[in-house]
């Protein structure tokens, strides 16, 4: 049976290396499958041809380059046809391992991961974030530890990974290293999105997650209530960092703004329209634009800061350090709730926003809300809010409608008929 082999070189236009070049990938096509590989080169956008995939032009550069995609071509070419004299099946993840000078995938788990979190760090500050980055590195860690504790090795080949090391995975996240729900439900789609690369790969034949649900729990919403968000304005802090915490604490509770939207921000994001102030962003958590009022007191925080359009308004330190500040501020207030700087987007979608009758449509565009349903989940934890509307309309709707009278009580029936005149006759 003849086999259909196809070497394609091409750029990842989306995934820009700091320089701003695109990284050069190598697809290998054998039957209909295929699989790819970086060949650590890279190249600007404009030198690219992406008909000839092949650099442009007759520069020092663009001849080097070339002439090593011709030597990954031809070396990619002679690993096909040696393993076409080979009993081994022809794939196109057998190519490339055997180009690669691997007779065998012999890759582990945990040094997969870790080429994964080395290339995630290079595309940090671009389009991805430390703070993943972090989460990448603690399920990293996890993921050793675990195959230390239940198989004693240091890694475990790619290959070995199945359903039954996803599900003991899970147990042990659980059971050994005391990860909450939620936890585990974040550090396993960590893990699935680290697997599926491998899959993709081919060093995987086949998806350990098939069939594997993800759950999660959802939190209680913590929020300030009218008096204990007073209680904040009015505090006085110790020290001028503490100050600096509490009052974007409170920017955020009147703004909705997260802490990293927060920590951000600065005058050039502050405009007028219609004779008011508003705060224009877009969130860092998604990039959905932010457009809120700004009303005095919030105001009245950033108006005695720098006015320098580049220097950011509140110049926090890190949020567990903030957290730290406002939970012992909360304590000295007598607010035994829990308190994070997150508390303060809760406390504007709830008490300050849908407490106030202001409609949900309007608060899910505030708060930057790719769904009108994660706005949702705030309404529903304020009951408060349900009794204050049905009292509000209880009036209006009970004026258009009377309760019969066998319906009412028997004490507050009317008398009628000879009963009647007969009470009447007796004065009652």
């Amino acid at each position: 049976m003849r086999n259909s082999f196809k070497i394609l070189f091409y750029t990842k236009r989306k995934a820009k290396l700091k320089n701003g070049q695109m990284p050069i990938m190598c697809k290998i096509s054998v039957n209909g499958k295929s699989c790819t590989f970086s060949t650590s080169l890279s190249v600007e956008e404009k030198m690219w041809d992406r008909r000839r995939k092949r650099l442009t032009g007759r520069s020092e550069a663009a001849r080097s380059t070339n002439a090593l995609l011709d030597r990954i071509y031809y070396a990619v070419y002679d690993a096909y046809m040696r393993l076409l004299r080979m009993p081994e099946e022809v794939t196109p993840q057998a190519v490339r391992m055997l180009y690669s000078g691997v007779q065998q995938p012999s890759a582990g788990i945990v040094e997969f991961f870790k080429r994964h979190n080395e290339e995630f760090a290079r595309m940090v500050g671009l389009n991805r974030s430390i703070s993943t980055l972090y989460k990448y590195k603690y399920v990293c860690k996890h993921l050793q530890n675990y195959i230390f504790d239940r198989y004693g090795m240091d890694d475990m080949p790619v290959t070995r990974i199945d359903r039954n090391f996803v599900v003991e995975f899970h147990r042990w996240l659980a059971d050994c290293a005391k990860c909450s729900v939620n936890t585990i439900w974040i550090y396993m789609i960590a893990f699935k999105h680290v697997v599926m690369q491998a899959v993709a790969g081919g060093l995987i034949s086949h998806n350990p997650f098939a069939g594997y649900k993800l759950h999660c729990r959802q939190p209680d919403k913590s929020f300030l209530m009218s008096d204990e968000l007073q209680r904040f304005i009015e505090f006085k802090p110790a020290t001028q960092s503490q100050c600096l915490v509490v009052d974007a604490f409170i920017f955020s509770c009147f703004t909705g703004l997260s802490y990293s939207d927060v920590r951000r921000l600065t005058m050039a994001d502050i405009v007028m329209r219609n004779k008011r102030y508003y705060v224009t962003t877009r969130r860092a958590k998604t990039g959905t634009v932010i457009d809120v009022p700004l009303l005095q007191l919030p105001y009245s925080l950033i108006n005695r800061r720098s006015m320098n359009s580049d220097a950011p308004l509140f110049d926090l330190p890190s949020n567990n350090w903030c957290n730290a500040v406002l939970r012992d501020a909360a304590a000295k207030m007598g607010i035994t709730k829990h308190v994070s700087f997150h508390t303060a987007r809760h406390t504007f979608a709830t008490t300050v926003t849908l407490a106030n009758g202001i409609p949900i449509e309007v608060v899910s565009r505030m708060l930057g809300h790719l769904s009108i349903k994660t706005t949702q989940i705030y309404a529903k934890v304020l009951q408060t809010s349900v009794a204050a509307e049905m009292s509000r309309a209880s009036k209006s709707i009970e004026s258009h409608y009377h309760i019969p009278d066998r319906l009412l009580p028997r004490t507050a029936r009317p008398i009628r008929g000879e009963r009647a005149r007969t009470c009447q006759s007796a004065g009652i």
